[in-house]
């Protein structure tokens, strides 16, 4: 029964309108009330290396509140994307144990999946990330074959089954590009379409006029992306491409500028193609921005500048605590030994201590 208060002359209908603006009003305070404690939860895992990035998070905090509301009001999972675990870094020498994942990608599918958990705990329809690998973009700049492109993508999907993370998905060539493909690609078939990848994706997304100089001069998000992609490259293809006869420090630094501002322009057209795969999901991001258009994420919840696990080991010390840095600094620590899994070295771990 519709309840009228006596003191009112107002119609019946006006009364009825009024029930329906009070709930409807009510469904968009739960609404905003669910979104804001789930992009809270996502923040807690933004990247946070920086001083300005509280200020960061809140410049995008409309338009992702925006997005998250769109699932909110359906009732339907949170989907996320994240461009990112392209392949292990070139520099096998001092940063990295070789072309497969080990313990640094299994902390971060961790924390990610975690993540995923907690949104569920808030709102029950829960949260999907899915991961577009961005290998194939830029491998053959660095000197990365596709076979191990392959081998690191395939072994990462094995290690989110066999780890249970069940929060986790990834994307496949065919949700990006519509050039014919076999229904399965295996080793052989994706290595032959590899670079029917690269020239769909620049041939769709790439734009010819692009000035490329001026991005890196005018937009901030862009220069922090080239200004990040000039320390790694300076550090990865130290032993690609080393110093000495023909090739000196000058010229090596300018070399790798070139080379970052053309993963820049292959990036332009990635992110285009994600953007038409995965229009309505939450953007995350690997990389430092401005906050306004995608969220950036710290895959490793340690207190180095090593966020990324293809750039990087990890140590387990004695309180608990994982660390992040290279390879080779790591070796240098005679309090650390290397811990062997599948058969692989995966980590280090202070020496008495045992992984849980």
């Amino acid at each position: 029964m519709l309840f009228v208060p006596k003191t009112t002359n107002a119609p019946v209908g006006f009364a009825l309108d009024d029930e329906k603006s009070s709930h409807a009003s009510h469904t968009t305070m739960e609404v905003t009330e669910t979104s804001n404690k789930i992009l809270k939860l996502i923040f807690e895992y933004a990247l946070n290396k920086f001083n300005d990035t509280m200020e960061q998070l809140a410049t995008g905090r409309p338009k992702f509140l925006s997005v998250i509301d769109q699932f909110v009001k359906a009732g339907t999972q949170v989907e996320m994307c994240l461009p990112a675990f392209p392949f292990k870094s070139a520099n096998k020498v001092h940063k990295v144990f070789g072309i497969l994942p080990d313990k640094a990608e299994e902390l971060a599918l961790e924390r990610l999946n975690t993540m995923c958990i907690r949104i569920g705990d808030v709102y029950p329809p829960g949260a999907k990330l899915t991961i577009i690998s961005d290998g194939l973009v830029y491998n053959d700049l660095l000197g990365i074959s596709d076979r191990d492109t392959w081998a690191y993508g395939e072994a990462l999907r094995t290690m989110a089954v066999r780890k249970g993370f069940n929060h986790i998905d990834f994307s496949r060539l065919r949700d990006l590009v519509t050039f014919p493909l076999p229904e399965k690609l295996e080793e052989i078939t994706y290595v032959a379409n590899a670079t029917n990848f690269r020239r769909f994706l620049f041939n769709k997304y790439g734009k010819d006029d692009l000035d490329i100089d001026h991005e890196v001069a005018t937009n901030p998000d862009t220069r922090m992306t080239y200004l990040g992609y000039r320390r790694f490259l300076e550090s990865d293809l130290r032993y690609i491409f080393p110093l000495g006869e023909g090739r000196s420090n000058k010229n090596y630094k300018r070399d790798v500028k070139y080379l970052a501002k053309q993963m820049l322009i292959r990036g332009y057209a990635f992110a285009g193609a994600v953007k038409s795969a995965f229009p309505n999901h939450l953007r995350l991001s690997i990389h430092q921005s401005t906050g306004e258009h995608k969220v950036s994420m710290s895959l490793l919840d340690t207190k180095t500048g090593f966020t990324t696990p293809w750039h990087c080991s990890v140590a387990l010390m004695a309180d608990g605590e994982w660390i992040s840095a290279t390879m080779g600094d790591f070796k240098k620590d005679p309090r650390l030994e290397i811990i062997y899994e599948d058969g692989r070295p995966s980590y280090f771990q202070e020496k008495d201590v045992r992984a849980p």
